[in-house]
C-alpha cells in the first residue's frame, strides 16, 4: 500500500485524499487552519462551457490537463459521484451535478449560481419558485437580515410570492447577528399560508418543503462544509518539505515529520498560504514557480513583478503550473520532484471566485490524488 500526504485541509484537499483512498493508498491529511472554503456561501460553481474553456484558455488548469472533452467529462462525472458519497458519510448531504446549473438566492433576496448545493439550499431553487407562496422567516432580534427586504427583491426580481413571516426566538439577545442562529433548531411557523419556507442560514431540523438562503461571509454552509471535510485531518502546519534525489521524502510539521511516497500540495492561494503576497508572488514551501498569463511573476517584467498593485483582480490568477500529471513545475517549465503533485486554487490559470471555483479544487484534486496514490 502507497502511502500519500496531503498538505492542505481545504476542498481540493479533501477531493484529493477521496481519490488517493479509492486508489488504495494510505492518506494522511495535514491541515493548518480552515482557507477559503469555510467562506463559501452555499453554492459550488464547477464549471460552465467546458469546450470554451478548452478552446480559448491554453493556461487554465484543465486545459493544461491535456483530456479532451469526453475524458474530462467522465472524470468529473466520477469526482462529483465519489464528492457525494464521502460527503454524506460526513452527515452532509448534497445535490446537483456539474452539467446542470441552478439559481438560489440569497439573504439578500440576489441570485447567485451553483451546480452543487446542500440538499437544504436544493428546495431554493428560483426558477421552480416562479409564481409559488413562500414565507421568507425572520428574526427581529437579528439585525443583519432583513427578511422583508428579502421578500421584496424575491417578488420583484424573480417573480415569486414572496412575503416576510417573523418569528420569536425567546433566549435570542436584541442585536445578534445571524451568525447566533447556527445550530440553533428551525422554529415552526404559526401558520402555513406558504408553499415553500425560506429560512436564514444556520438553521437545523428544517421542516418539510423548506430550505435555506445563501449566505455572505462568515458563512454557515462553509462552516458545516469545513466542519465535515476536516474529519481525520491531522492539525498541523507544514513548515518544509524534505527532498533527496529529485524526490519528496518528508513533511516538517514543528517537531512531527510525516513520510510518504508521494505528496499533494493543496494549500490554497493568499487565505490558505499557498501563494504569498508582496513585493513578488512566491510559493512559500518550496520556492516553486508561481506563473500569470503562462510567464513566471518574478521574470523581468516590472507589471508581473507588482501586478498585486496594478490589477489585483490579474494577480489572483497567479499560481503553479503544471504538466498533464499535475506536478508542480520550475520557473524553466522542469519537473523538479516527480512525486510532489498539486491541486485548487494553488494553482495558476484560473479565477476561483469564478464559474470554476469549484471545479478546479474537485477535479485537479481528484486527479492529484489519482497521481499520487499510484505513483
Amino acid at each position: 500500500m502507497s502511502r500519500v500526504v496531503v498538505v492542505g485541509g481545504g476542498f481540493a484537499g479533501y477531493c484529493a485524499a477521496i481519490s488517493a483512498r479509492r486508489a488504495g493508498a494510505e492518506v494522511t491529511v495535514l491541515a493548518r487552519a480552515p482557507g477559503a472554503t469555510a467562506l463559501y456561501a452555499g453554492a459550488m460553481e464547477v464549471v460552465d462551457d467546458l469546450d470554451a474553456i478548452l478552446k480559448a484558455e491554453p493556461h487554465h488548469p484543465f486545459t493544461r490537463l491535456g483530456l479532451d472533452s469526453v475524458r474530462l467529462t467522465t472524470e468529473l462525472d466520477t469526482a462529483i459521484q465519489a464528492l457525494h458519497l464521502a460527503l454524506e458519510k460526513g452527515g452532509l448531504k448534497f445535490e446537483g451535478g456539474w452539467r446542470t446549473r441552478g439559481l438560489y438566492a440569497d439573504i439578500h433576496g440576489l441570485a447567485r449560481p451553483g451546480n452543487l448545493v446542500p440538499a437544504t439550499v436544493a428546495g431554493g431553487e428560483l426558477r421552480a419558485l416562479a409564481g409559488r407562496r413562500v414565507a421568507v422567516v425572520g428574526v427581529p432580534q437579528v439585525g443583519d437580515y432583513d427578511a422583508a427586504s428579502t421578500a421584496q427583491a424575491l417578488r420583484e426580481i424573480h417573480g415569486i410570492q414572496a412575503f416576510a413571516e417573523d418569528v420569536a426566538i425567546a433566549d435570542m439577545p436584541q442585536s445578534a447577528s445571524l451568525t447566533d442562529l447556527y445550530g440553533r433548531r428551525a422554529p415552526a411557523l404559526a401558520k402555513a399560508r406558504a408553499a415553500s419556507i425560506a429560512y436564514p442560514p444556520g438553521f437545523t431540523a428544517l421542516p418539510p418543503d423548506s430550505f435555506e438562503l445563501l449566505a455572505s461571509p462568515p458563512s454557515p454552509h462553509g462552516w458545516r462544509l469545513q466542519q465535515t471535510i476536516g474529519l481525520g485531518a491531522v492539525k498541523a502546519e507544514v513548515e518544509s518539505l524534505d527532498s533527496t534525489n529529485g524526490r519528496i521524502t518528508s513533511a516538517r510539521a514543528g517537531d512531527r515529520t510525516f513520510r510518504a511516497d508521494a505528496f499533494v500540495i493543496a494549500t490554497g492561494h493568499h487565505i490558505g498560504g499557498g501563494i504569498r503576497g508582496g513585493r513578488t508572488a512566491v510559493e512559500p514551501l518550496l520556492g516553486l514557480g508561481v506563473f500569470n498569463d503562462g510567464r513566471p511573476v518574478s521574470s523581468g517584467s516590472a507589471r508581473l513583478r507588482h501586478l498585486e498593485y496594478l490589477d489585483a483582480a490579474a494577480e489572483m490568477r497567479s499560481g503553479l503550473m503544471t504538466d498533464k500529471r499535475l506536478h508542480p513545475l520550475d520557473e524553466d517549465g522542469g519537473i523538479p520532484y516527480s512525486n510532489l503533485f498539486a491541486a485548487g486554487a494553488v494553482l495558476g490559470g484560473y479565477d476561483y471566485a469564478g464559474p470554476c471555483g469549484f471545479g478546479v479544487p474537485l477535479l485537479t484534486g481528484w486527479l492529484a490524488g489519482e497521481f499520487a496514490a499510484k505513483t
